[in-house]
């Protein structure tokens, strides 16, 4: 079969096609029913939720997309800690009066998730057409290369025989199946980069992988340098500036958030949730000014009479690059 067909890395722009992707078989789903037993107000509150998830993985782990957003891949990596305390607060809000159910689901889901280090194939979406089984088969198999990358193994769950013998042709192994809060039979798949490969040997080199992100991301040069605008940009979810931290991610580097920035952009009632996503960020370093540079901040503050914008163009100046702002004609 020919897999051609070009697949791309979603951004942040790709959030509303994503999720409108995933809702549409999740809201017609058992799982998706029993979550959200109203069937008037189910799409509103699965969309809600499943762009939190989306939006972690998109901090914390992959997405691909075909290019007429036709089937979506969304992968977390679980090879490094994921900011909980956001998550958490941010699924009450989406969730509302159901959240006891989302809770249960996903402890269910994370009771017979694998505990080492692992890339986890959390969504896979695919809108119905003649040609769905080719785009399937396409976004799968590339998406499997560009994880498998990390030498780590893949996990996902199925929830129907077809979704799991797809998955099965494309060197996943079913494990134990399990049931999930609505009666739901799920099927956990597993696989393993590497025919010779041990699991234990997976594991050695996972550890390995993040040993060398943190050593890189410790040595990583800061490259850009969010002001006030821009961390309240990003949590009103500005695409822009979350296209241009993922591309500094990517490119292996580093950017900073001034203290005095962030505290200013929660004094203006900002989404709590989504400032510490950014906060928990693996390539957002904390910025505080430097008490040996009090003259100098003073001169600044003086200058633009703002203590969080002088502090954003210290600390730009400090490590030699820009400021990502979204007030124009500064940075």
């Amino acid at each position: 079969m020919n897999h051609s067909m070009p697949v791309c890395r979603a951004r942040w722009r790709d959030t509303p096609q994503i999720v409108d992707l995933v809702v549409g078989s999740f809201a017609s789903s058992a799982v998706g029913a029993w979550l959200v037993p109203d069937e008037r107000r189910r799409r509103d509150v699965l969309s809600a939720v499943v762009q939190v998830w989306v939006e972690q993985a998109l901090l914390f782990g992959e997405a691909y997309l075909l290019p007429d957003h036709s089937a979506a891949a969304v992968w977390l990596h679980r090879y490094g800690p994921i900011p909980a305390p956001a998550y958490g607060e941010r699924l009450a809000v989406a969730s509302g009066e159901h959240l006891d159910r989302f809770l249960r689901l996903d402890e269910v889901l994370r009771a017979h998730r694998p505990a080492g280090p692992h890339n986890h194939l959390a969504f896979f979406a695919v809108a119905p057409n003649p040609r769905r089984l080719r785009r399937a088969t396409t976004l799968l198999v590339n998406s499997n290369v560009r994880m498998g990358q990390a030498l780590l193994p893949a996990y996902t769950e199925a929830t129907t025989l077809a979704d799991r013998d797809l998955y099965a042709r494309h060197g996943y192994v079913p494990h134990d199946p399990f049931t999930l809060p609505d009666g739901t039979t799920a099927y956990p798949m597993w696989r393993t980069p590497g025919s010779r490969r041990t699991d234990g040997a997976s594991g050695r080199a996972g550890r390995s992988e993040r040993d060398g992100r943190r050593h890189r991301m410790n040595d990583a040069p800061i490259r850009a340098v969010l002001d006030t605008s821009a961390i309240i940009a990003f949590t009103t979810g500005s695409s822009a500036v979350g296209e241009a931290i993922t591309k500094i991610a990517d490119e292996g580097g580093l950017f900073g958030l001034p203290v005095l920035c962030l505290a200013e952009a929660y004094r203006s009632n900002v989404d709590a949730g989504r400032l510490e996503l950014l906060v928990n960020h693996p390539a957002a370093v904390l910025l505080t000014v430097d008490p040996f540079r009090w003259r100098e901040f003073a001169t600044t503050c003086l200058a633009v009479e703002r203590l969080d914008t002088a502090s954003a163009l210290l600390a730009a100046a400090a490590d030699g690059c820009t400021i990502l702002t979204e007030q124009p004609g500064r940075g």
